[in-house]
């Protein structure tokens, strides 16, 4: 394995709007310290599961093999904090495993180091037999917090299978109001994947594109838009999408709210990184990300287009996003006060669609 797609990558979700990407390092850690804020670190999935894979004591080299020196250099040359919000995407019978796995990574190679006292964890069962995450069994909370996403995928798949036929116009402007009917809310971030999810090439347009296009092309059919055989896969590729848009949403919104940690008995604002050895998310956050709008807190979606706007298909999209989004912000737009509600009879309803579509019987 090429160590350059091995190592851990921090990405920082929201950028100013002139700011370009930056890696995350222990001198950027300590220049922020420095003003009055913290770094905080939010490891998926992918990176919890590495630290499974450490002996019960480590050395510098075990963490290198994994890919986890980066992180290990950060941790003890620059003040920050650390958080392993990738557990909430494990099933219960997996939790204890990788939070044991993570406290030894900490002890290791982070001594001294103190919890928040304020710190939540997540409850699980350590005797569940589940293999896999199901959505409906998801409490209130983290349905809502990852609903919009999980359906706005799972509806790609269905437009996808159902109007095979369809111009790629006409199924991205089928999903678009689709996801207005079904939830009433559009996220700027999964419109630009669902822009992608019904782009059709030719093996010989795809090989024409710039290389860093095709790159992008192929980590955002990936991680969230490949088209799946059963509904047990669709539902599993909308989960796992919906986790990656949460690390990145949910770092997005800290940020927004100011969340501090009180450190000595002083309240520092917390900037928040995701780190993540999926060097696939990583590439697409540094094309993809949010920024702030002018004079206001509020998120705004930038992105790289690599010459995207000169492609036909490309224009029609947006143009046909720009009318309906106008329009919907010109007539204003609904209460969401039954969000959760919305999410769940979505998700009921486009997986029955599926499940139409695919030929089975929804369980």
């Amino acid at each position: 394995m090429m160590r350059e797609n091995h190592e851990i990558r921090f990405i920082k979700p929201c950028r100013h709007r002139f700011e370009q990407h930056r890696d995350l390092t222990p001198q950027y850690a300590r220049s922020v310290f420095a003003t009055g804020r913290l770094i905080q670190i939010n490891l998926d999935n992918c990176s919890i599961q590495r630290m499974e894979q450490l002996p019960a004591n480590p050395s510098r080299s075990d963490a290198e093999e994994v890919g986890l020196l980066p992180l290990v250099e950060i941790l003890t040359q620059a003040p920050v904090c650390l958080t392993a919000i990738g557990v909430n995407e494990m099933p219960d019978n997996k939790v204890g495993f990788a939070k044991t796995a993570y406290e030894n990574f900490c002890s290791s190679f982070w001594p001294g180091h103190q919890d928040d006292i304020e710190a939540t964890h997540r409850p699980y069962d350590p005797a569940s037999t589940d293999k896999k995450v199901s959505f409906g069994h998801l409490d209130d909370g983290d349905r809502l917090a990852y609903g919009c996403a999980y359906v706005a995928l799972l509806q790609m798949q269905n437009i996808a299978r159902r109007y095979p036929n369809m111009r790629p116009e006409q199924r991205f402007e089928c999903y678009l109001y689709s996801m207005i009917g079904l939830l009433g809310i559009v996220n700027a971030f999964e419109l630009e994947l669902a822009k992608f999810a019904f782009w059709s090439l030719t093996p010989t347009e795809i090989n024409q594109l710039p290389e860093p296009l095709q790159l992008r092309r192929r980590d955002i059919k990936a991680n969230f838009t490949k088209l799946w055989s059963t509904l047990a896969k669709c539902r599993l590729a909308a989960y796992n999408g919906a986790m990656d848009i949460f690390w990145l949403n949910g770092s997005n919104f800290a940020d927004e709210i100011g969340l501090t940690l009180d450190v000595g008995g002083k309240k520092l604002i917390l900037e928040n990184w995701v780190g993540t050895n999926d060097h696939k998310l990583y590439r697409i956050s540094k094309d993809i990300h949010s920024t702030f709008g002018d004079g206001s807190q509020a998120r705004y979606l930038a992105r790289s287009r690599h010459l995207l706007d000169d492609i036909m298909y490309w224009k029609n999209v947006d143009g046909i996003a720009n009318d309906i989004l106008s329009y919907r912000r010109r007539m204003g737009y609904g209460a969401v006060d039954t969000l959760l509600e919305r999410i769940d009879a979505a998700v009921k309803h486009v997986e029955f669609e599926l499940a139409e579509v695919l030929v089975e019987c929804v369980q």
